[in-house]
Order: structure tokens, then sequence, then C-alpha cells
């Protein structure tokens, strides 16, 4: 019986970090004009308007039409990057921006395609590597909404719900190192999204990178917590905080 208990929670925590891969990935790309080529052209630099036509310097250029997966946001993306290279599907990330607009597509649309979208942007458009395209083309897909909800949940409920699954199973209680190891578990989704986010140049701030870091430091002392926890003198301790805590509540409640 303990056999299965340890199968179906590694189990568990396989699943666990599967899932968590869409949501933080699709957050980190999406901060940095990711988007799934659904059109694109081949235009002359003459053709498109005055106000973006002086800051591309090559003859021909190429016009992007992106879509979010998630959002249904469009972006057009004008790039010198030839259109033998980029194809229809492509996951492509917007890098080293020029341009980056809101705009009223109705006072665009003759320039490029026929279809709505939110922004504008000139600079360079690069494929993201072959793990994150997968996963973008899968949010992309009909069922990628409720991929990208379940893997929120899960980033969001998972760490607590996890903990005391294991606790309750294992012990039949709520301990206090399980409030270190849930603690640890949220240190490393951040850890992972900071990994993320590091690798399309994202400024990730200073009190994310520490917590991020901490979740080794978090670790250990959800182990030697957990250990001295259940040995006789932390129950013996443990016993007198909790008698004190009863006190305080008798005192000003009671």
């Amino acid at each position: 019986m303990e056999k299965k208990k340890v199968t179906l929670v590694i189990f568990l925590f396989i699943c666990y970090f599967a899932l968590l891969i869409p949501y933080i990935v699709h957050t980190n790309l999406s901060e940095v004009n990711v988007g799934i080529v659904i059109n694109l052209k081949t235009t002359p630099v003459q053709a498109l308007p005055n106000d973006i036509r002086d800051v591309v310097f090559s003859e021909k250029c190429t016009v992007l039409l992106l879509e979010d997966g998630i959002s249904g946001t469009k972006t057009v993306v004008v790039t010198e990057k030839s259109s033998s290279y980029i194809h229809k599907g492509d996951v492509m990330v917007v890098t080293d921006k020029i341009i980056d607009w809101y705009v009223d597509w109705h006072a665009y649309k003759e320039f490029f395609f026929d279809d709505s979208f939110n922004s504008l942007i000139v600079g360079e458009a690069e494929r993201v590597n072959t793990v994150e395209s997968f996963i973008e083309e899968m949010l992309f897909s009909s069922f990628g909404s409720p991929i990208f909800s379940l893997s929120k949940v899960i980033f969001l409920l998972a760490p607590i719900l996890l903990i005391l699954y294991v606790s309750f199973s294992f012990k039949r209680r709520f301990y206090l190192w399980n409030i270190l190891a849930i603690l640890a578990l949220y240190s490393l989704e951040v850890f992972i999204s900071n990994i993320v986010g590091s690798m399309h140049d994202i400024v990730i701030s200073d009190t994310w990178k520490y917590f991020g870091y901490s979740f080794l430091i978090l670790v250990l002392f959800t182990f030697f917590f957990g250990r001295y926890e259940e040995s006789e003198e932390g129950q013996k301790k443990i016993k007198e905080y909790y008698d004190k805590i009863e006190g305080l509540f008798t005192r000003f409640f009671g």
C-alpha cells in the first residue's frame, strides 16, 4: 500500500511539472510579442506608409501577421528578413524593435492585410526553439484555451494541494514543514519562469530573482524542519508553541 502511495505521488509531481510549462512559457513569450504567422507577404519599401518607410533600410521587406493563440491579439510585423525564411504556421518572436505602436488598423489596411490587428511593429522576427514552438502551436489549437487555463490553475494552486495531499496521505495531519514545502514549490515555479524569461531578455525584478533562487534554501529548511518536527524534542516544543497560541486566543477571545 505504501509503495502505491509513493508511485502515485511521483506520478502527480510529474504531471504537475508537465502542466506548469504551457502557462510559464506563454506568459513569458507574450511579453515579447510571440505569435503564429497567419499571413505574410513581401513588399517593396516604397509601398509602406511614410511613417514607417524611413526606418526600413532594405529595398524589400517582409510583412507578417502574427496571432497570439490565447488572447487572439494580432500584430503586424515589418521585418527586413527574407520571406523565404518564414512560412505560415511558424511561431515567431519579435526582437530588436524599432517601432512598437498601438494603431487603428483601418488606417493601415491598404498597406498590409485586410484584417484587423492591434499593434504595428518594425523589428526583427526570429523562430522560437522547438519546445516553445510545440507549446505555442498546441495553445493555438482548438483545445489550447482549456490547456492554458488548466496550466494557470496548476501554477496557482498545485503547490498547496500537492503538499497537503502528501502530508495527509502519509502522516494523516498537517505539519508546520508543509508551509515551507509549499513556499519551496512556489519558489521553484518562479525560478523556472525566470529562466524562460532570461532566454528572451525579459527584465526580471530583483524580488522575483531572489525568491526564485531561494527554493534550494527552502527545500533544505523543509527537510531539516520536518526531521526536527517529528523528533521527540520537536513534538514537545511544538506542543508548547500550540499551548501558548491557545492561551493567547483564550485570553483575548475567551
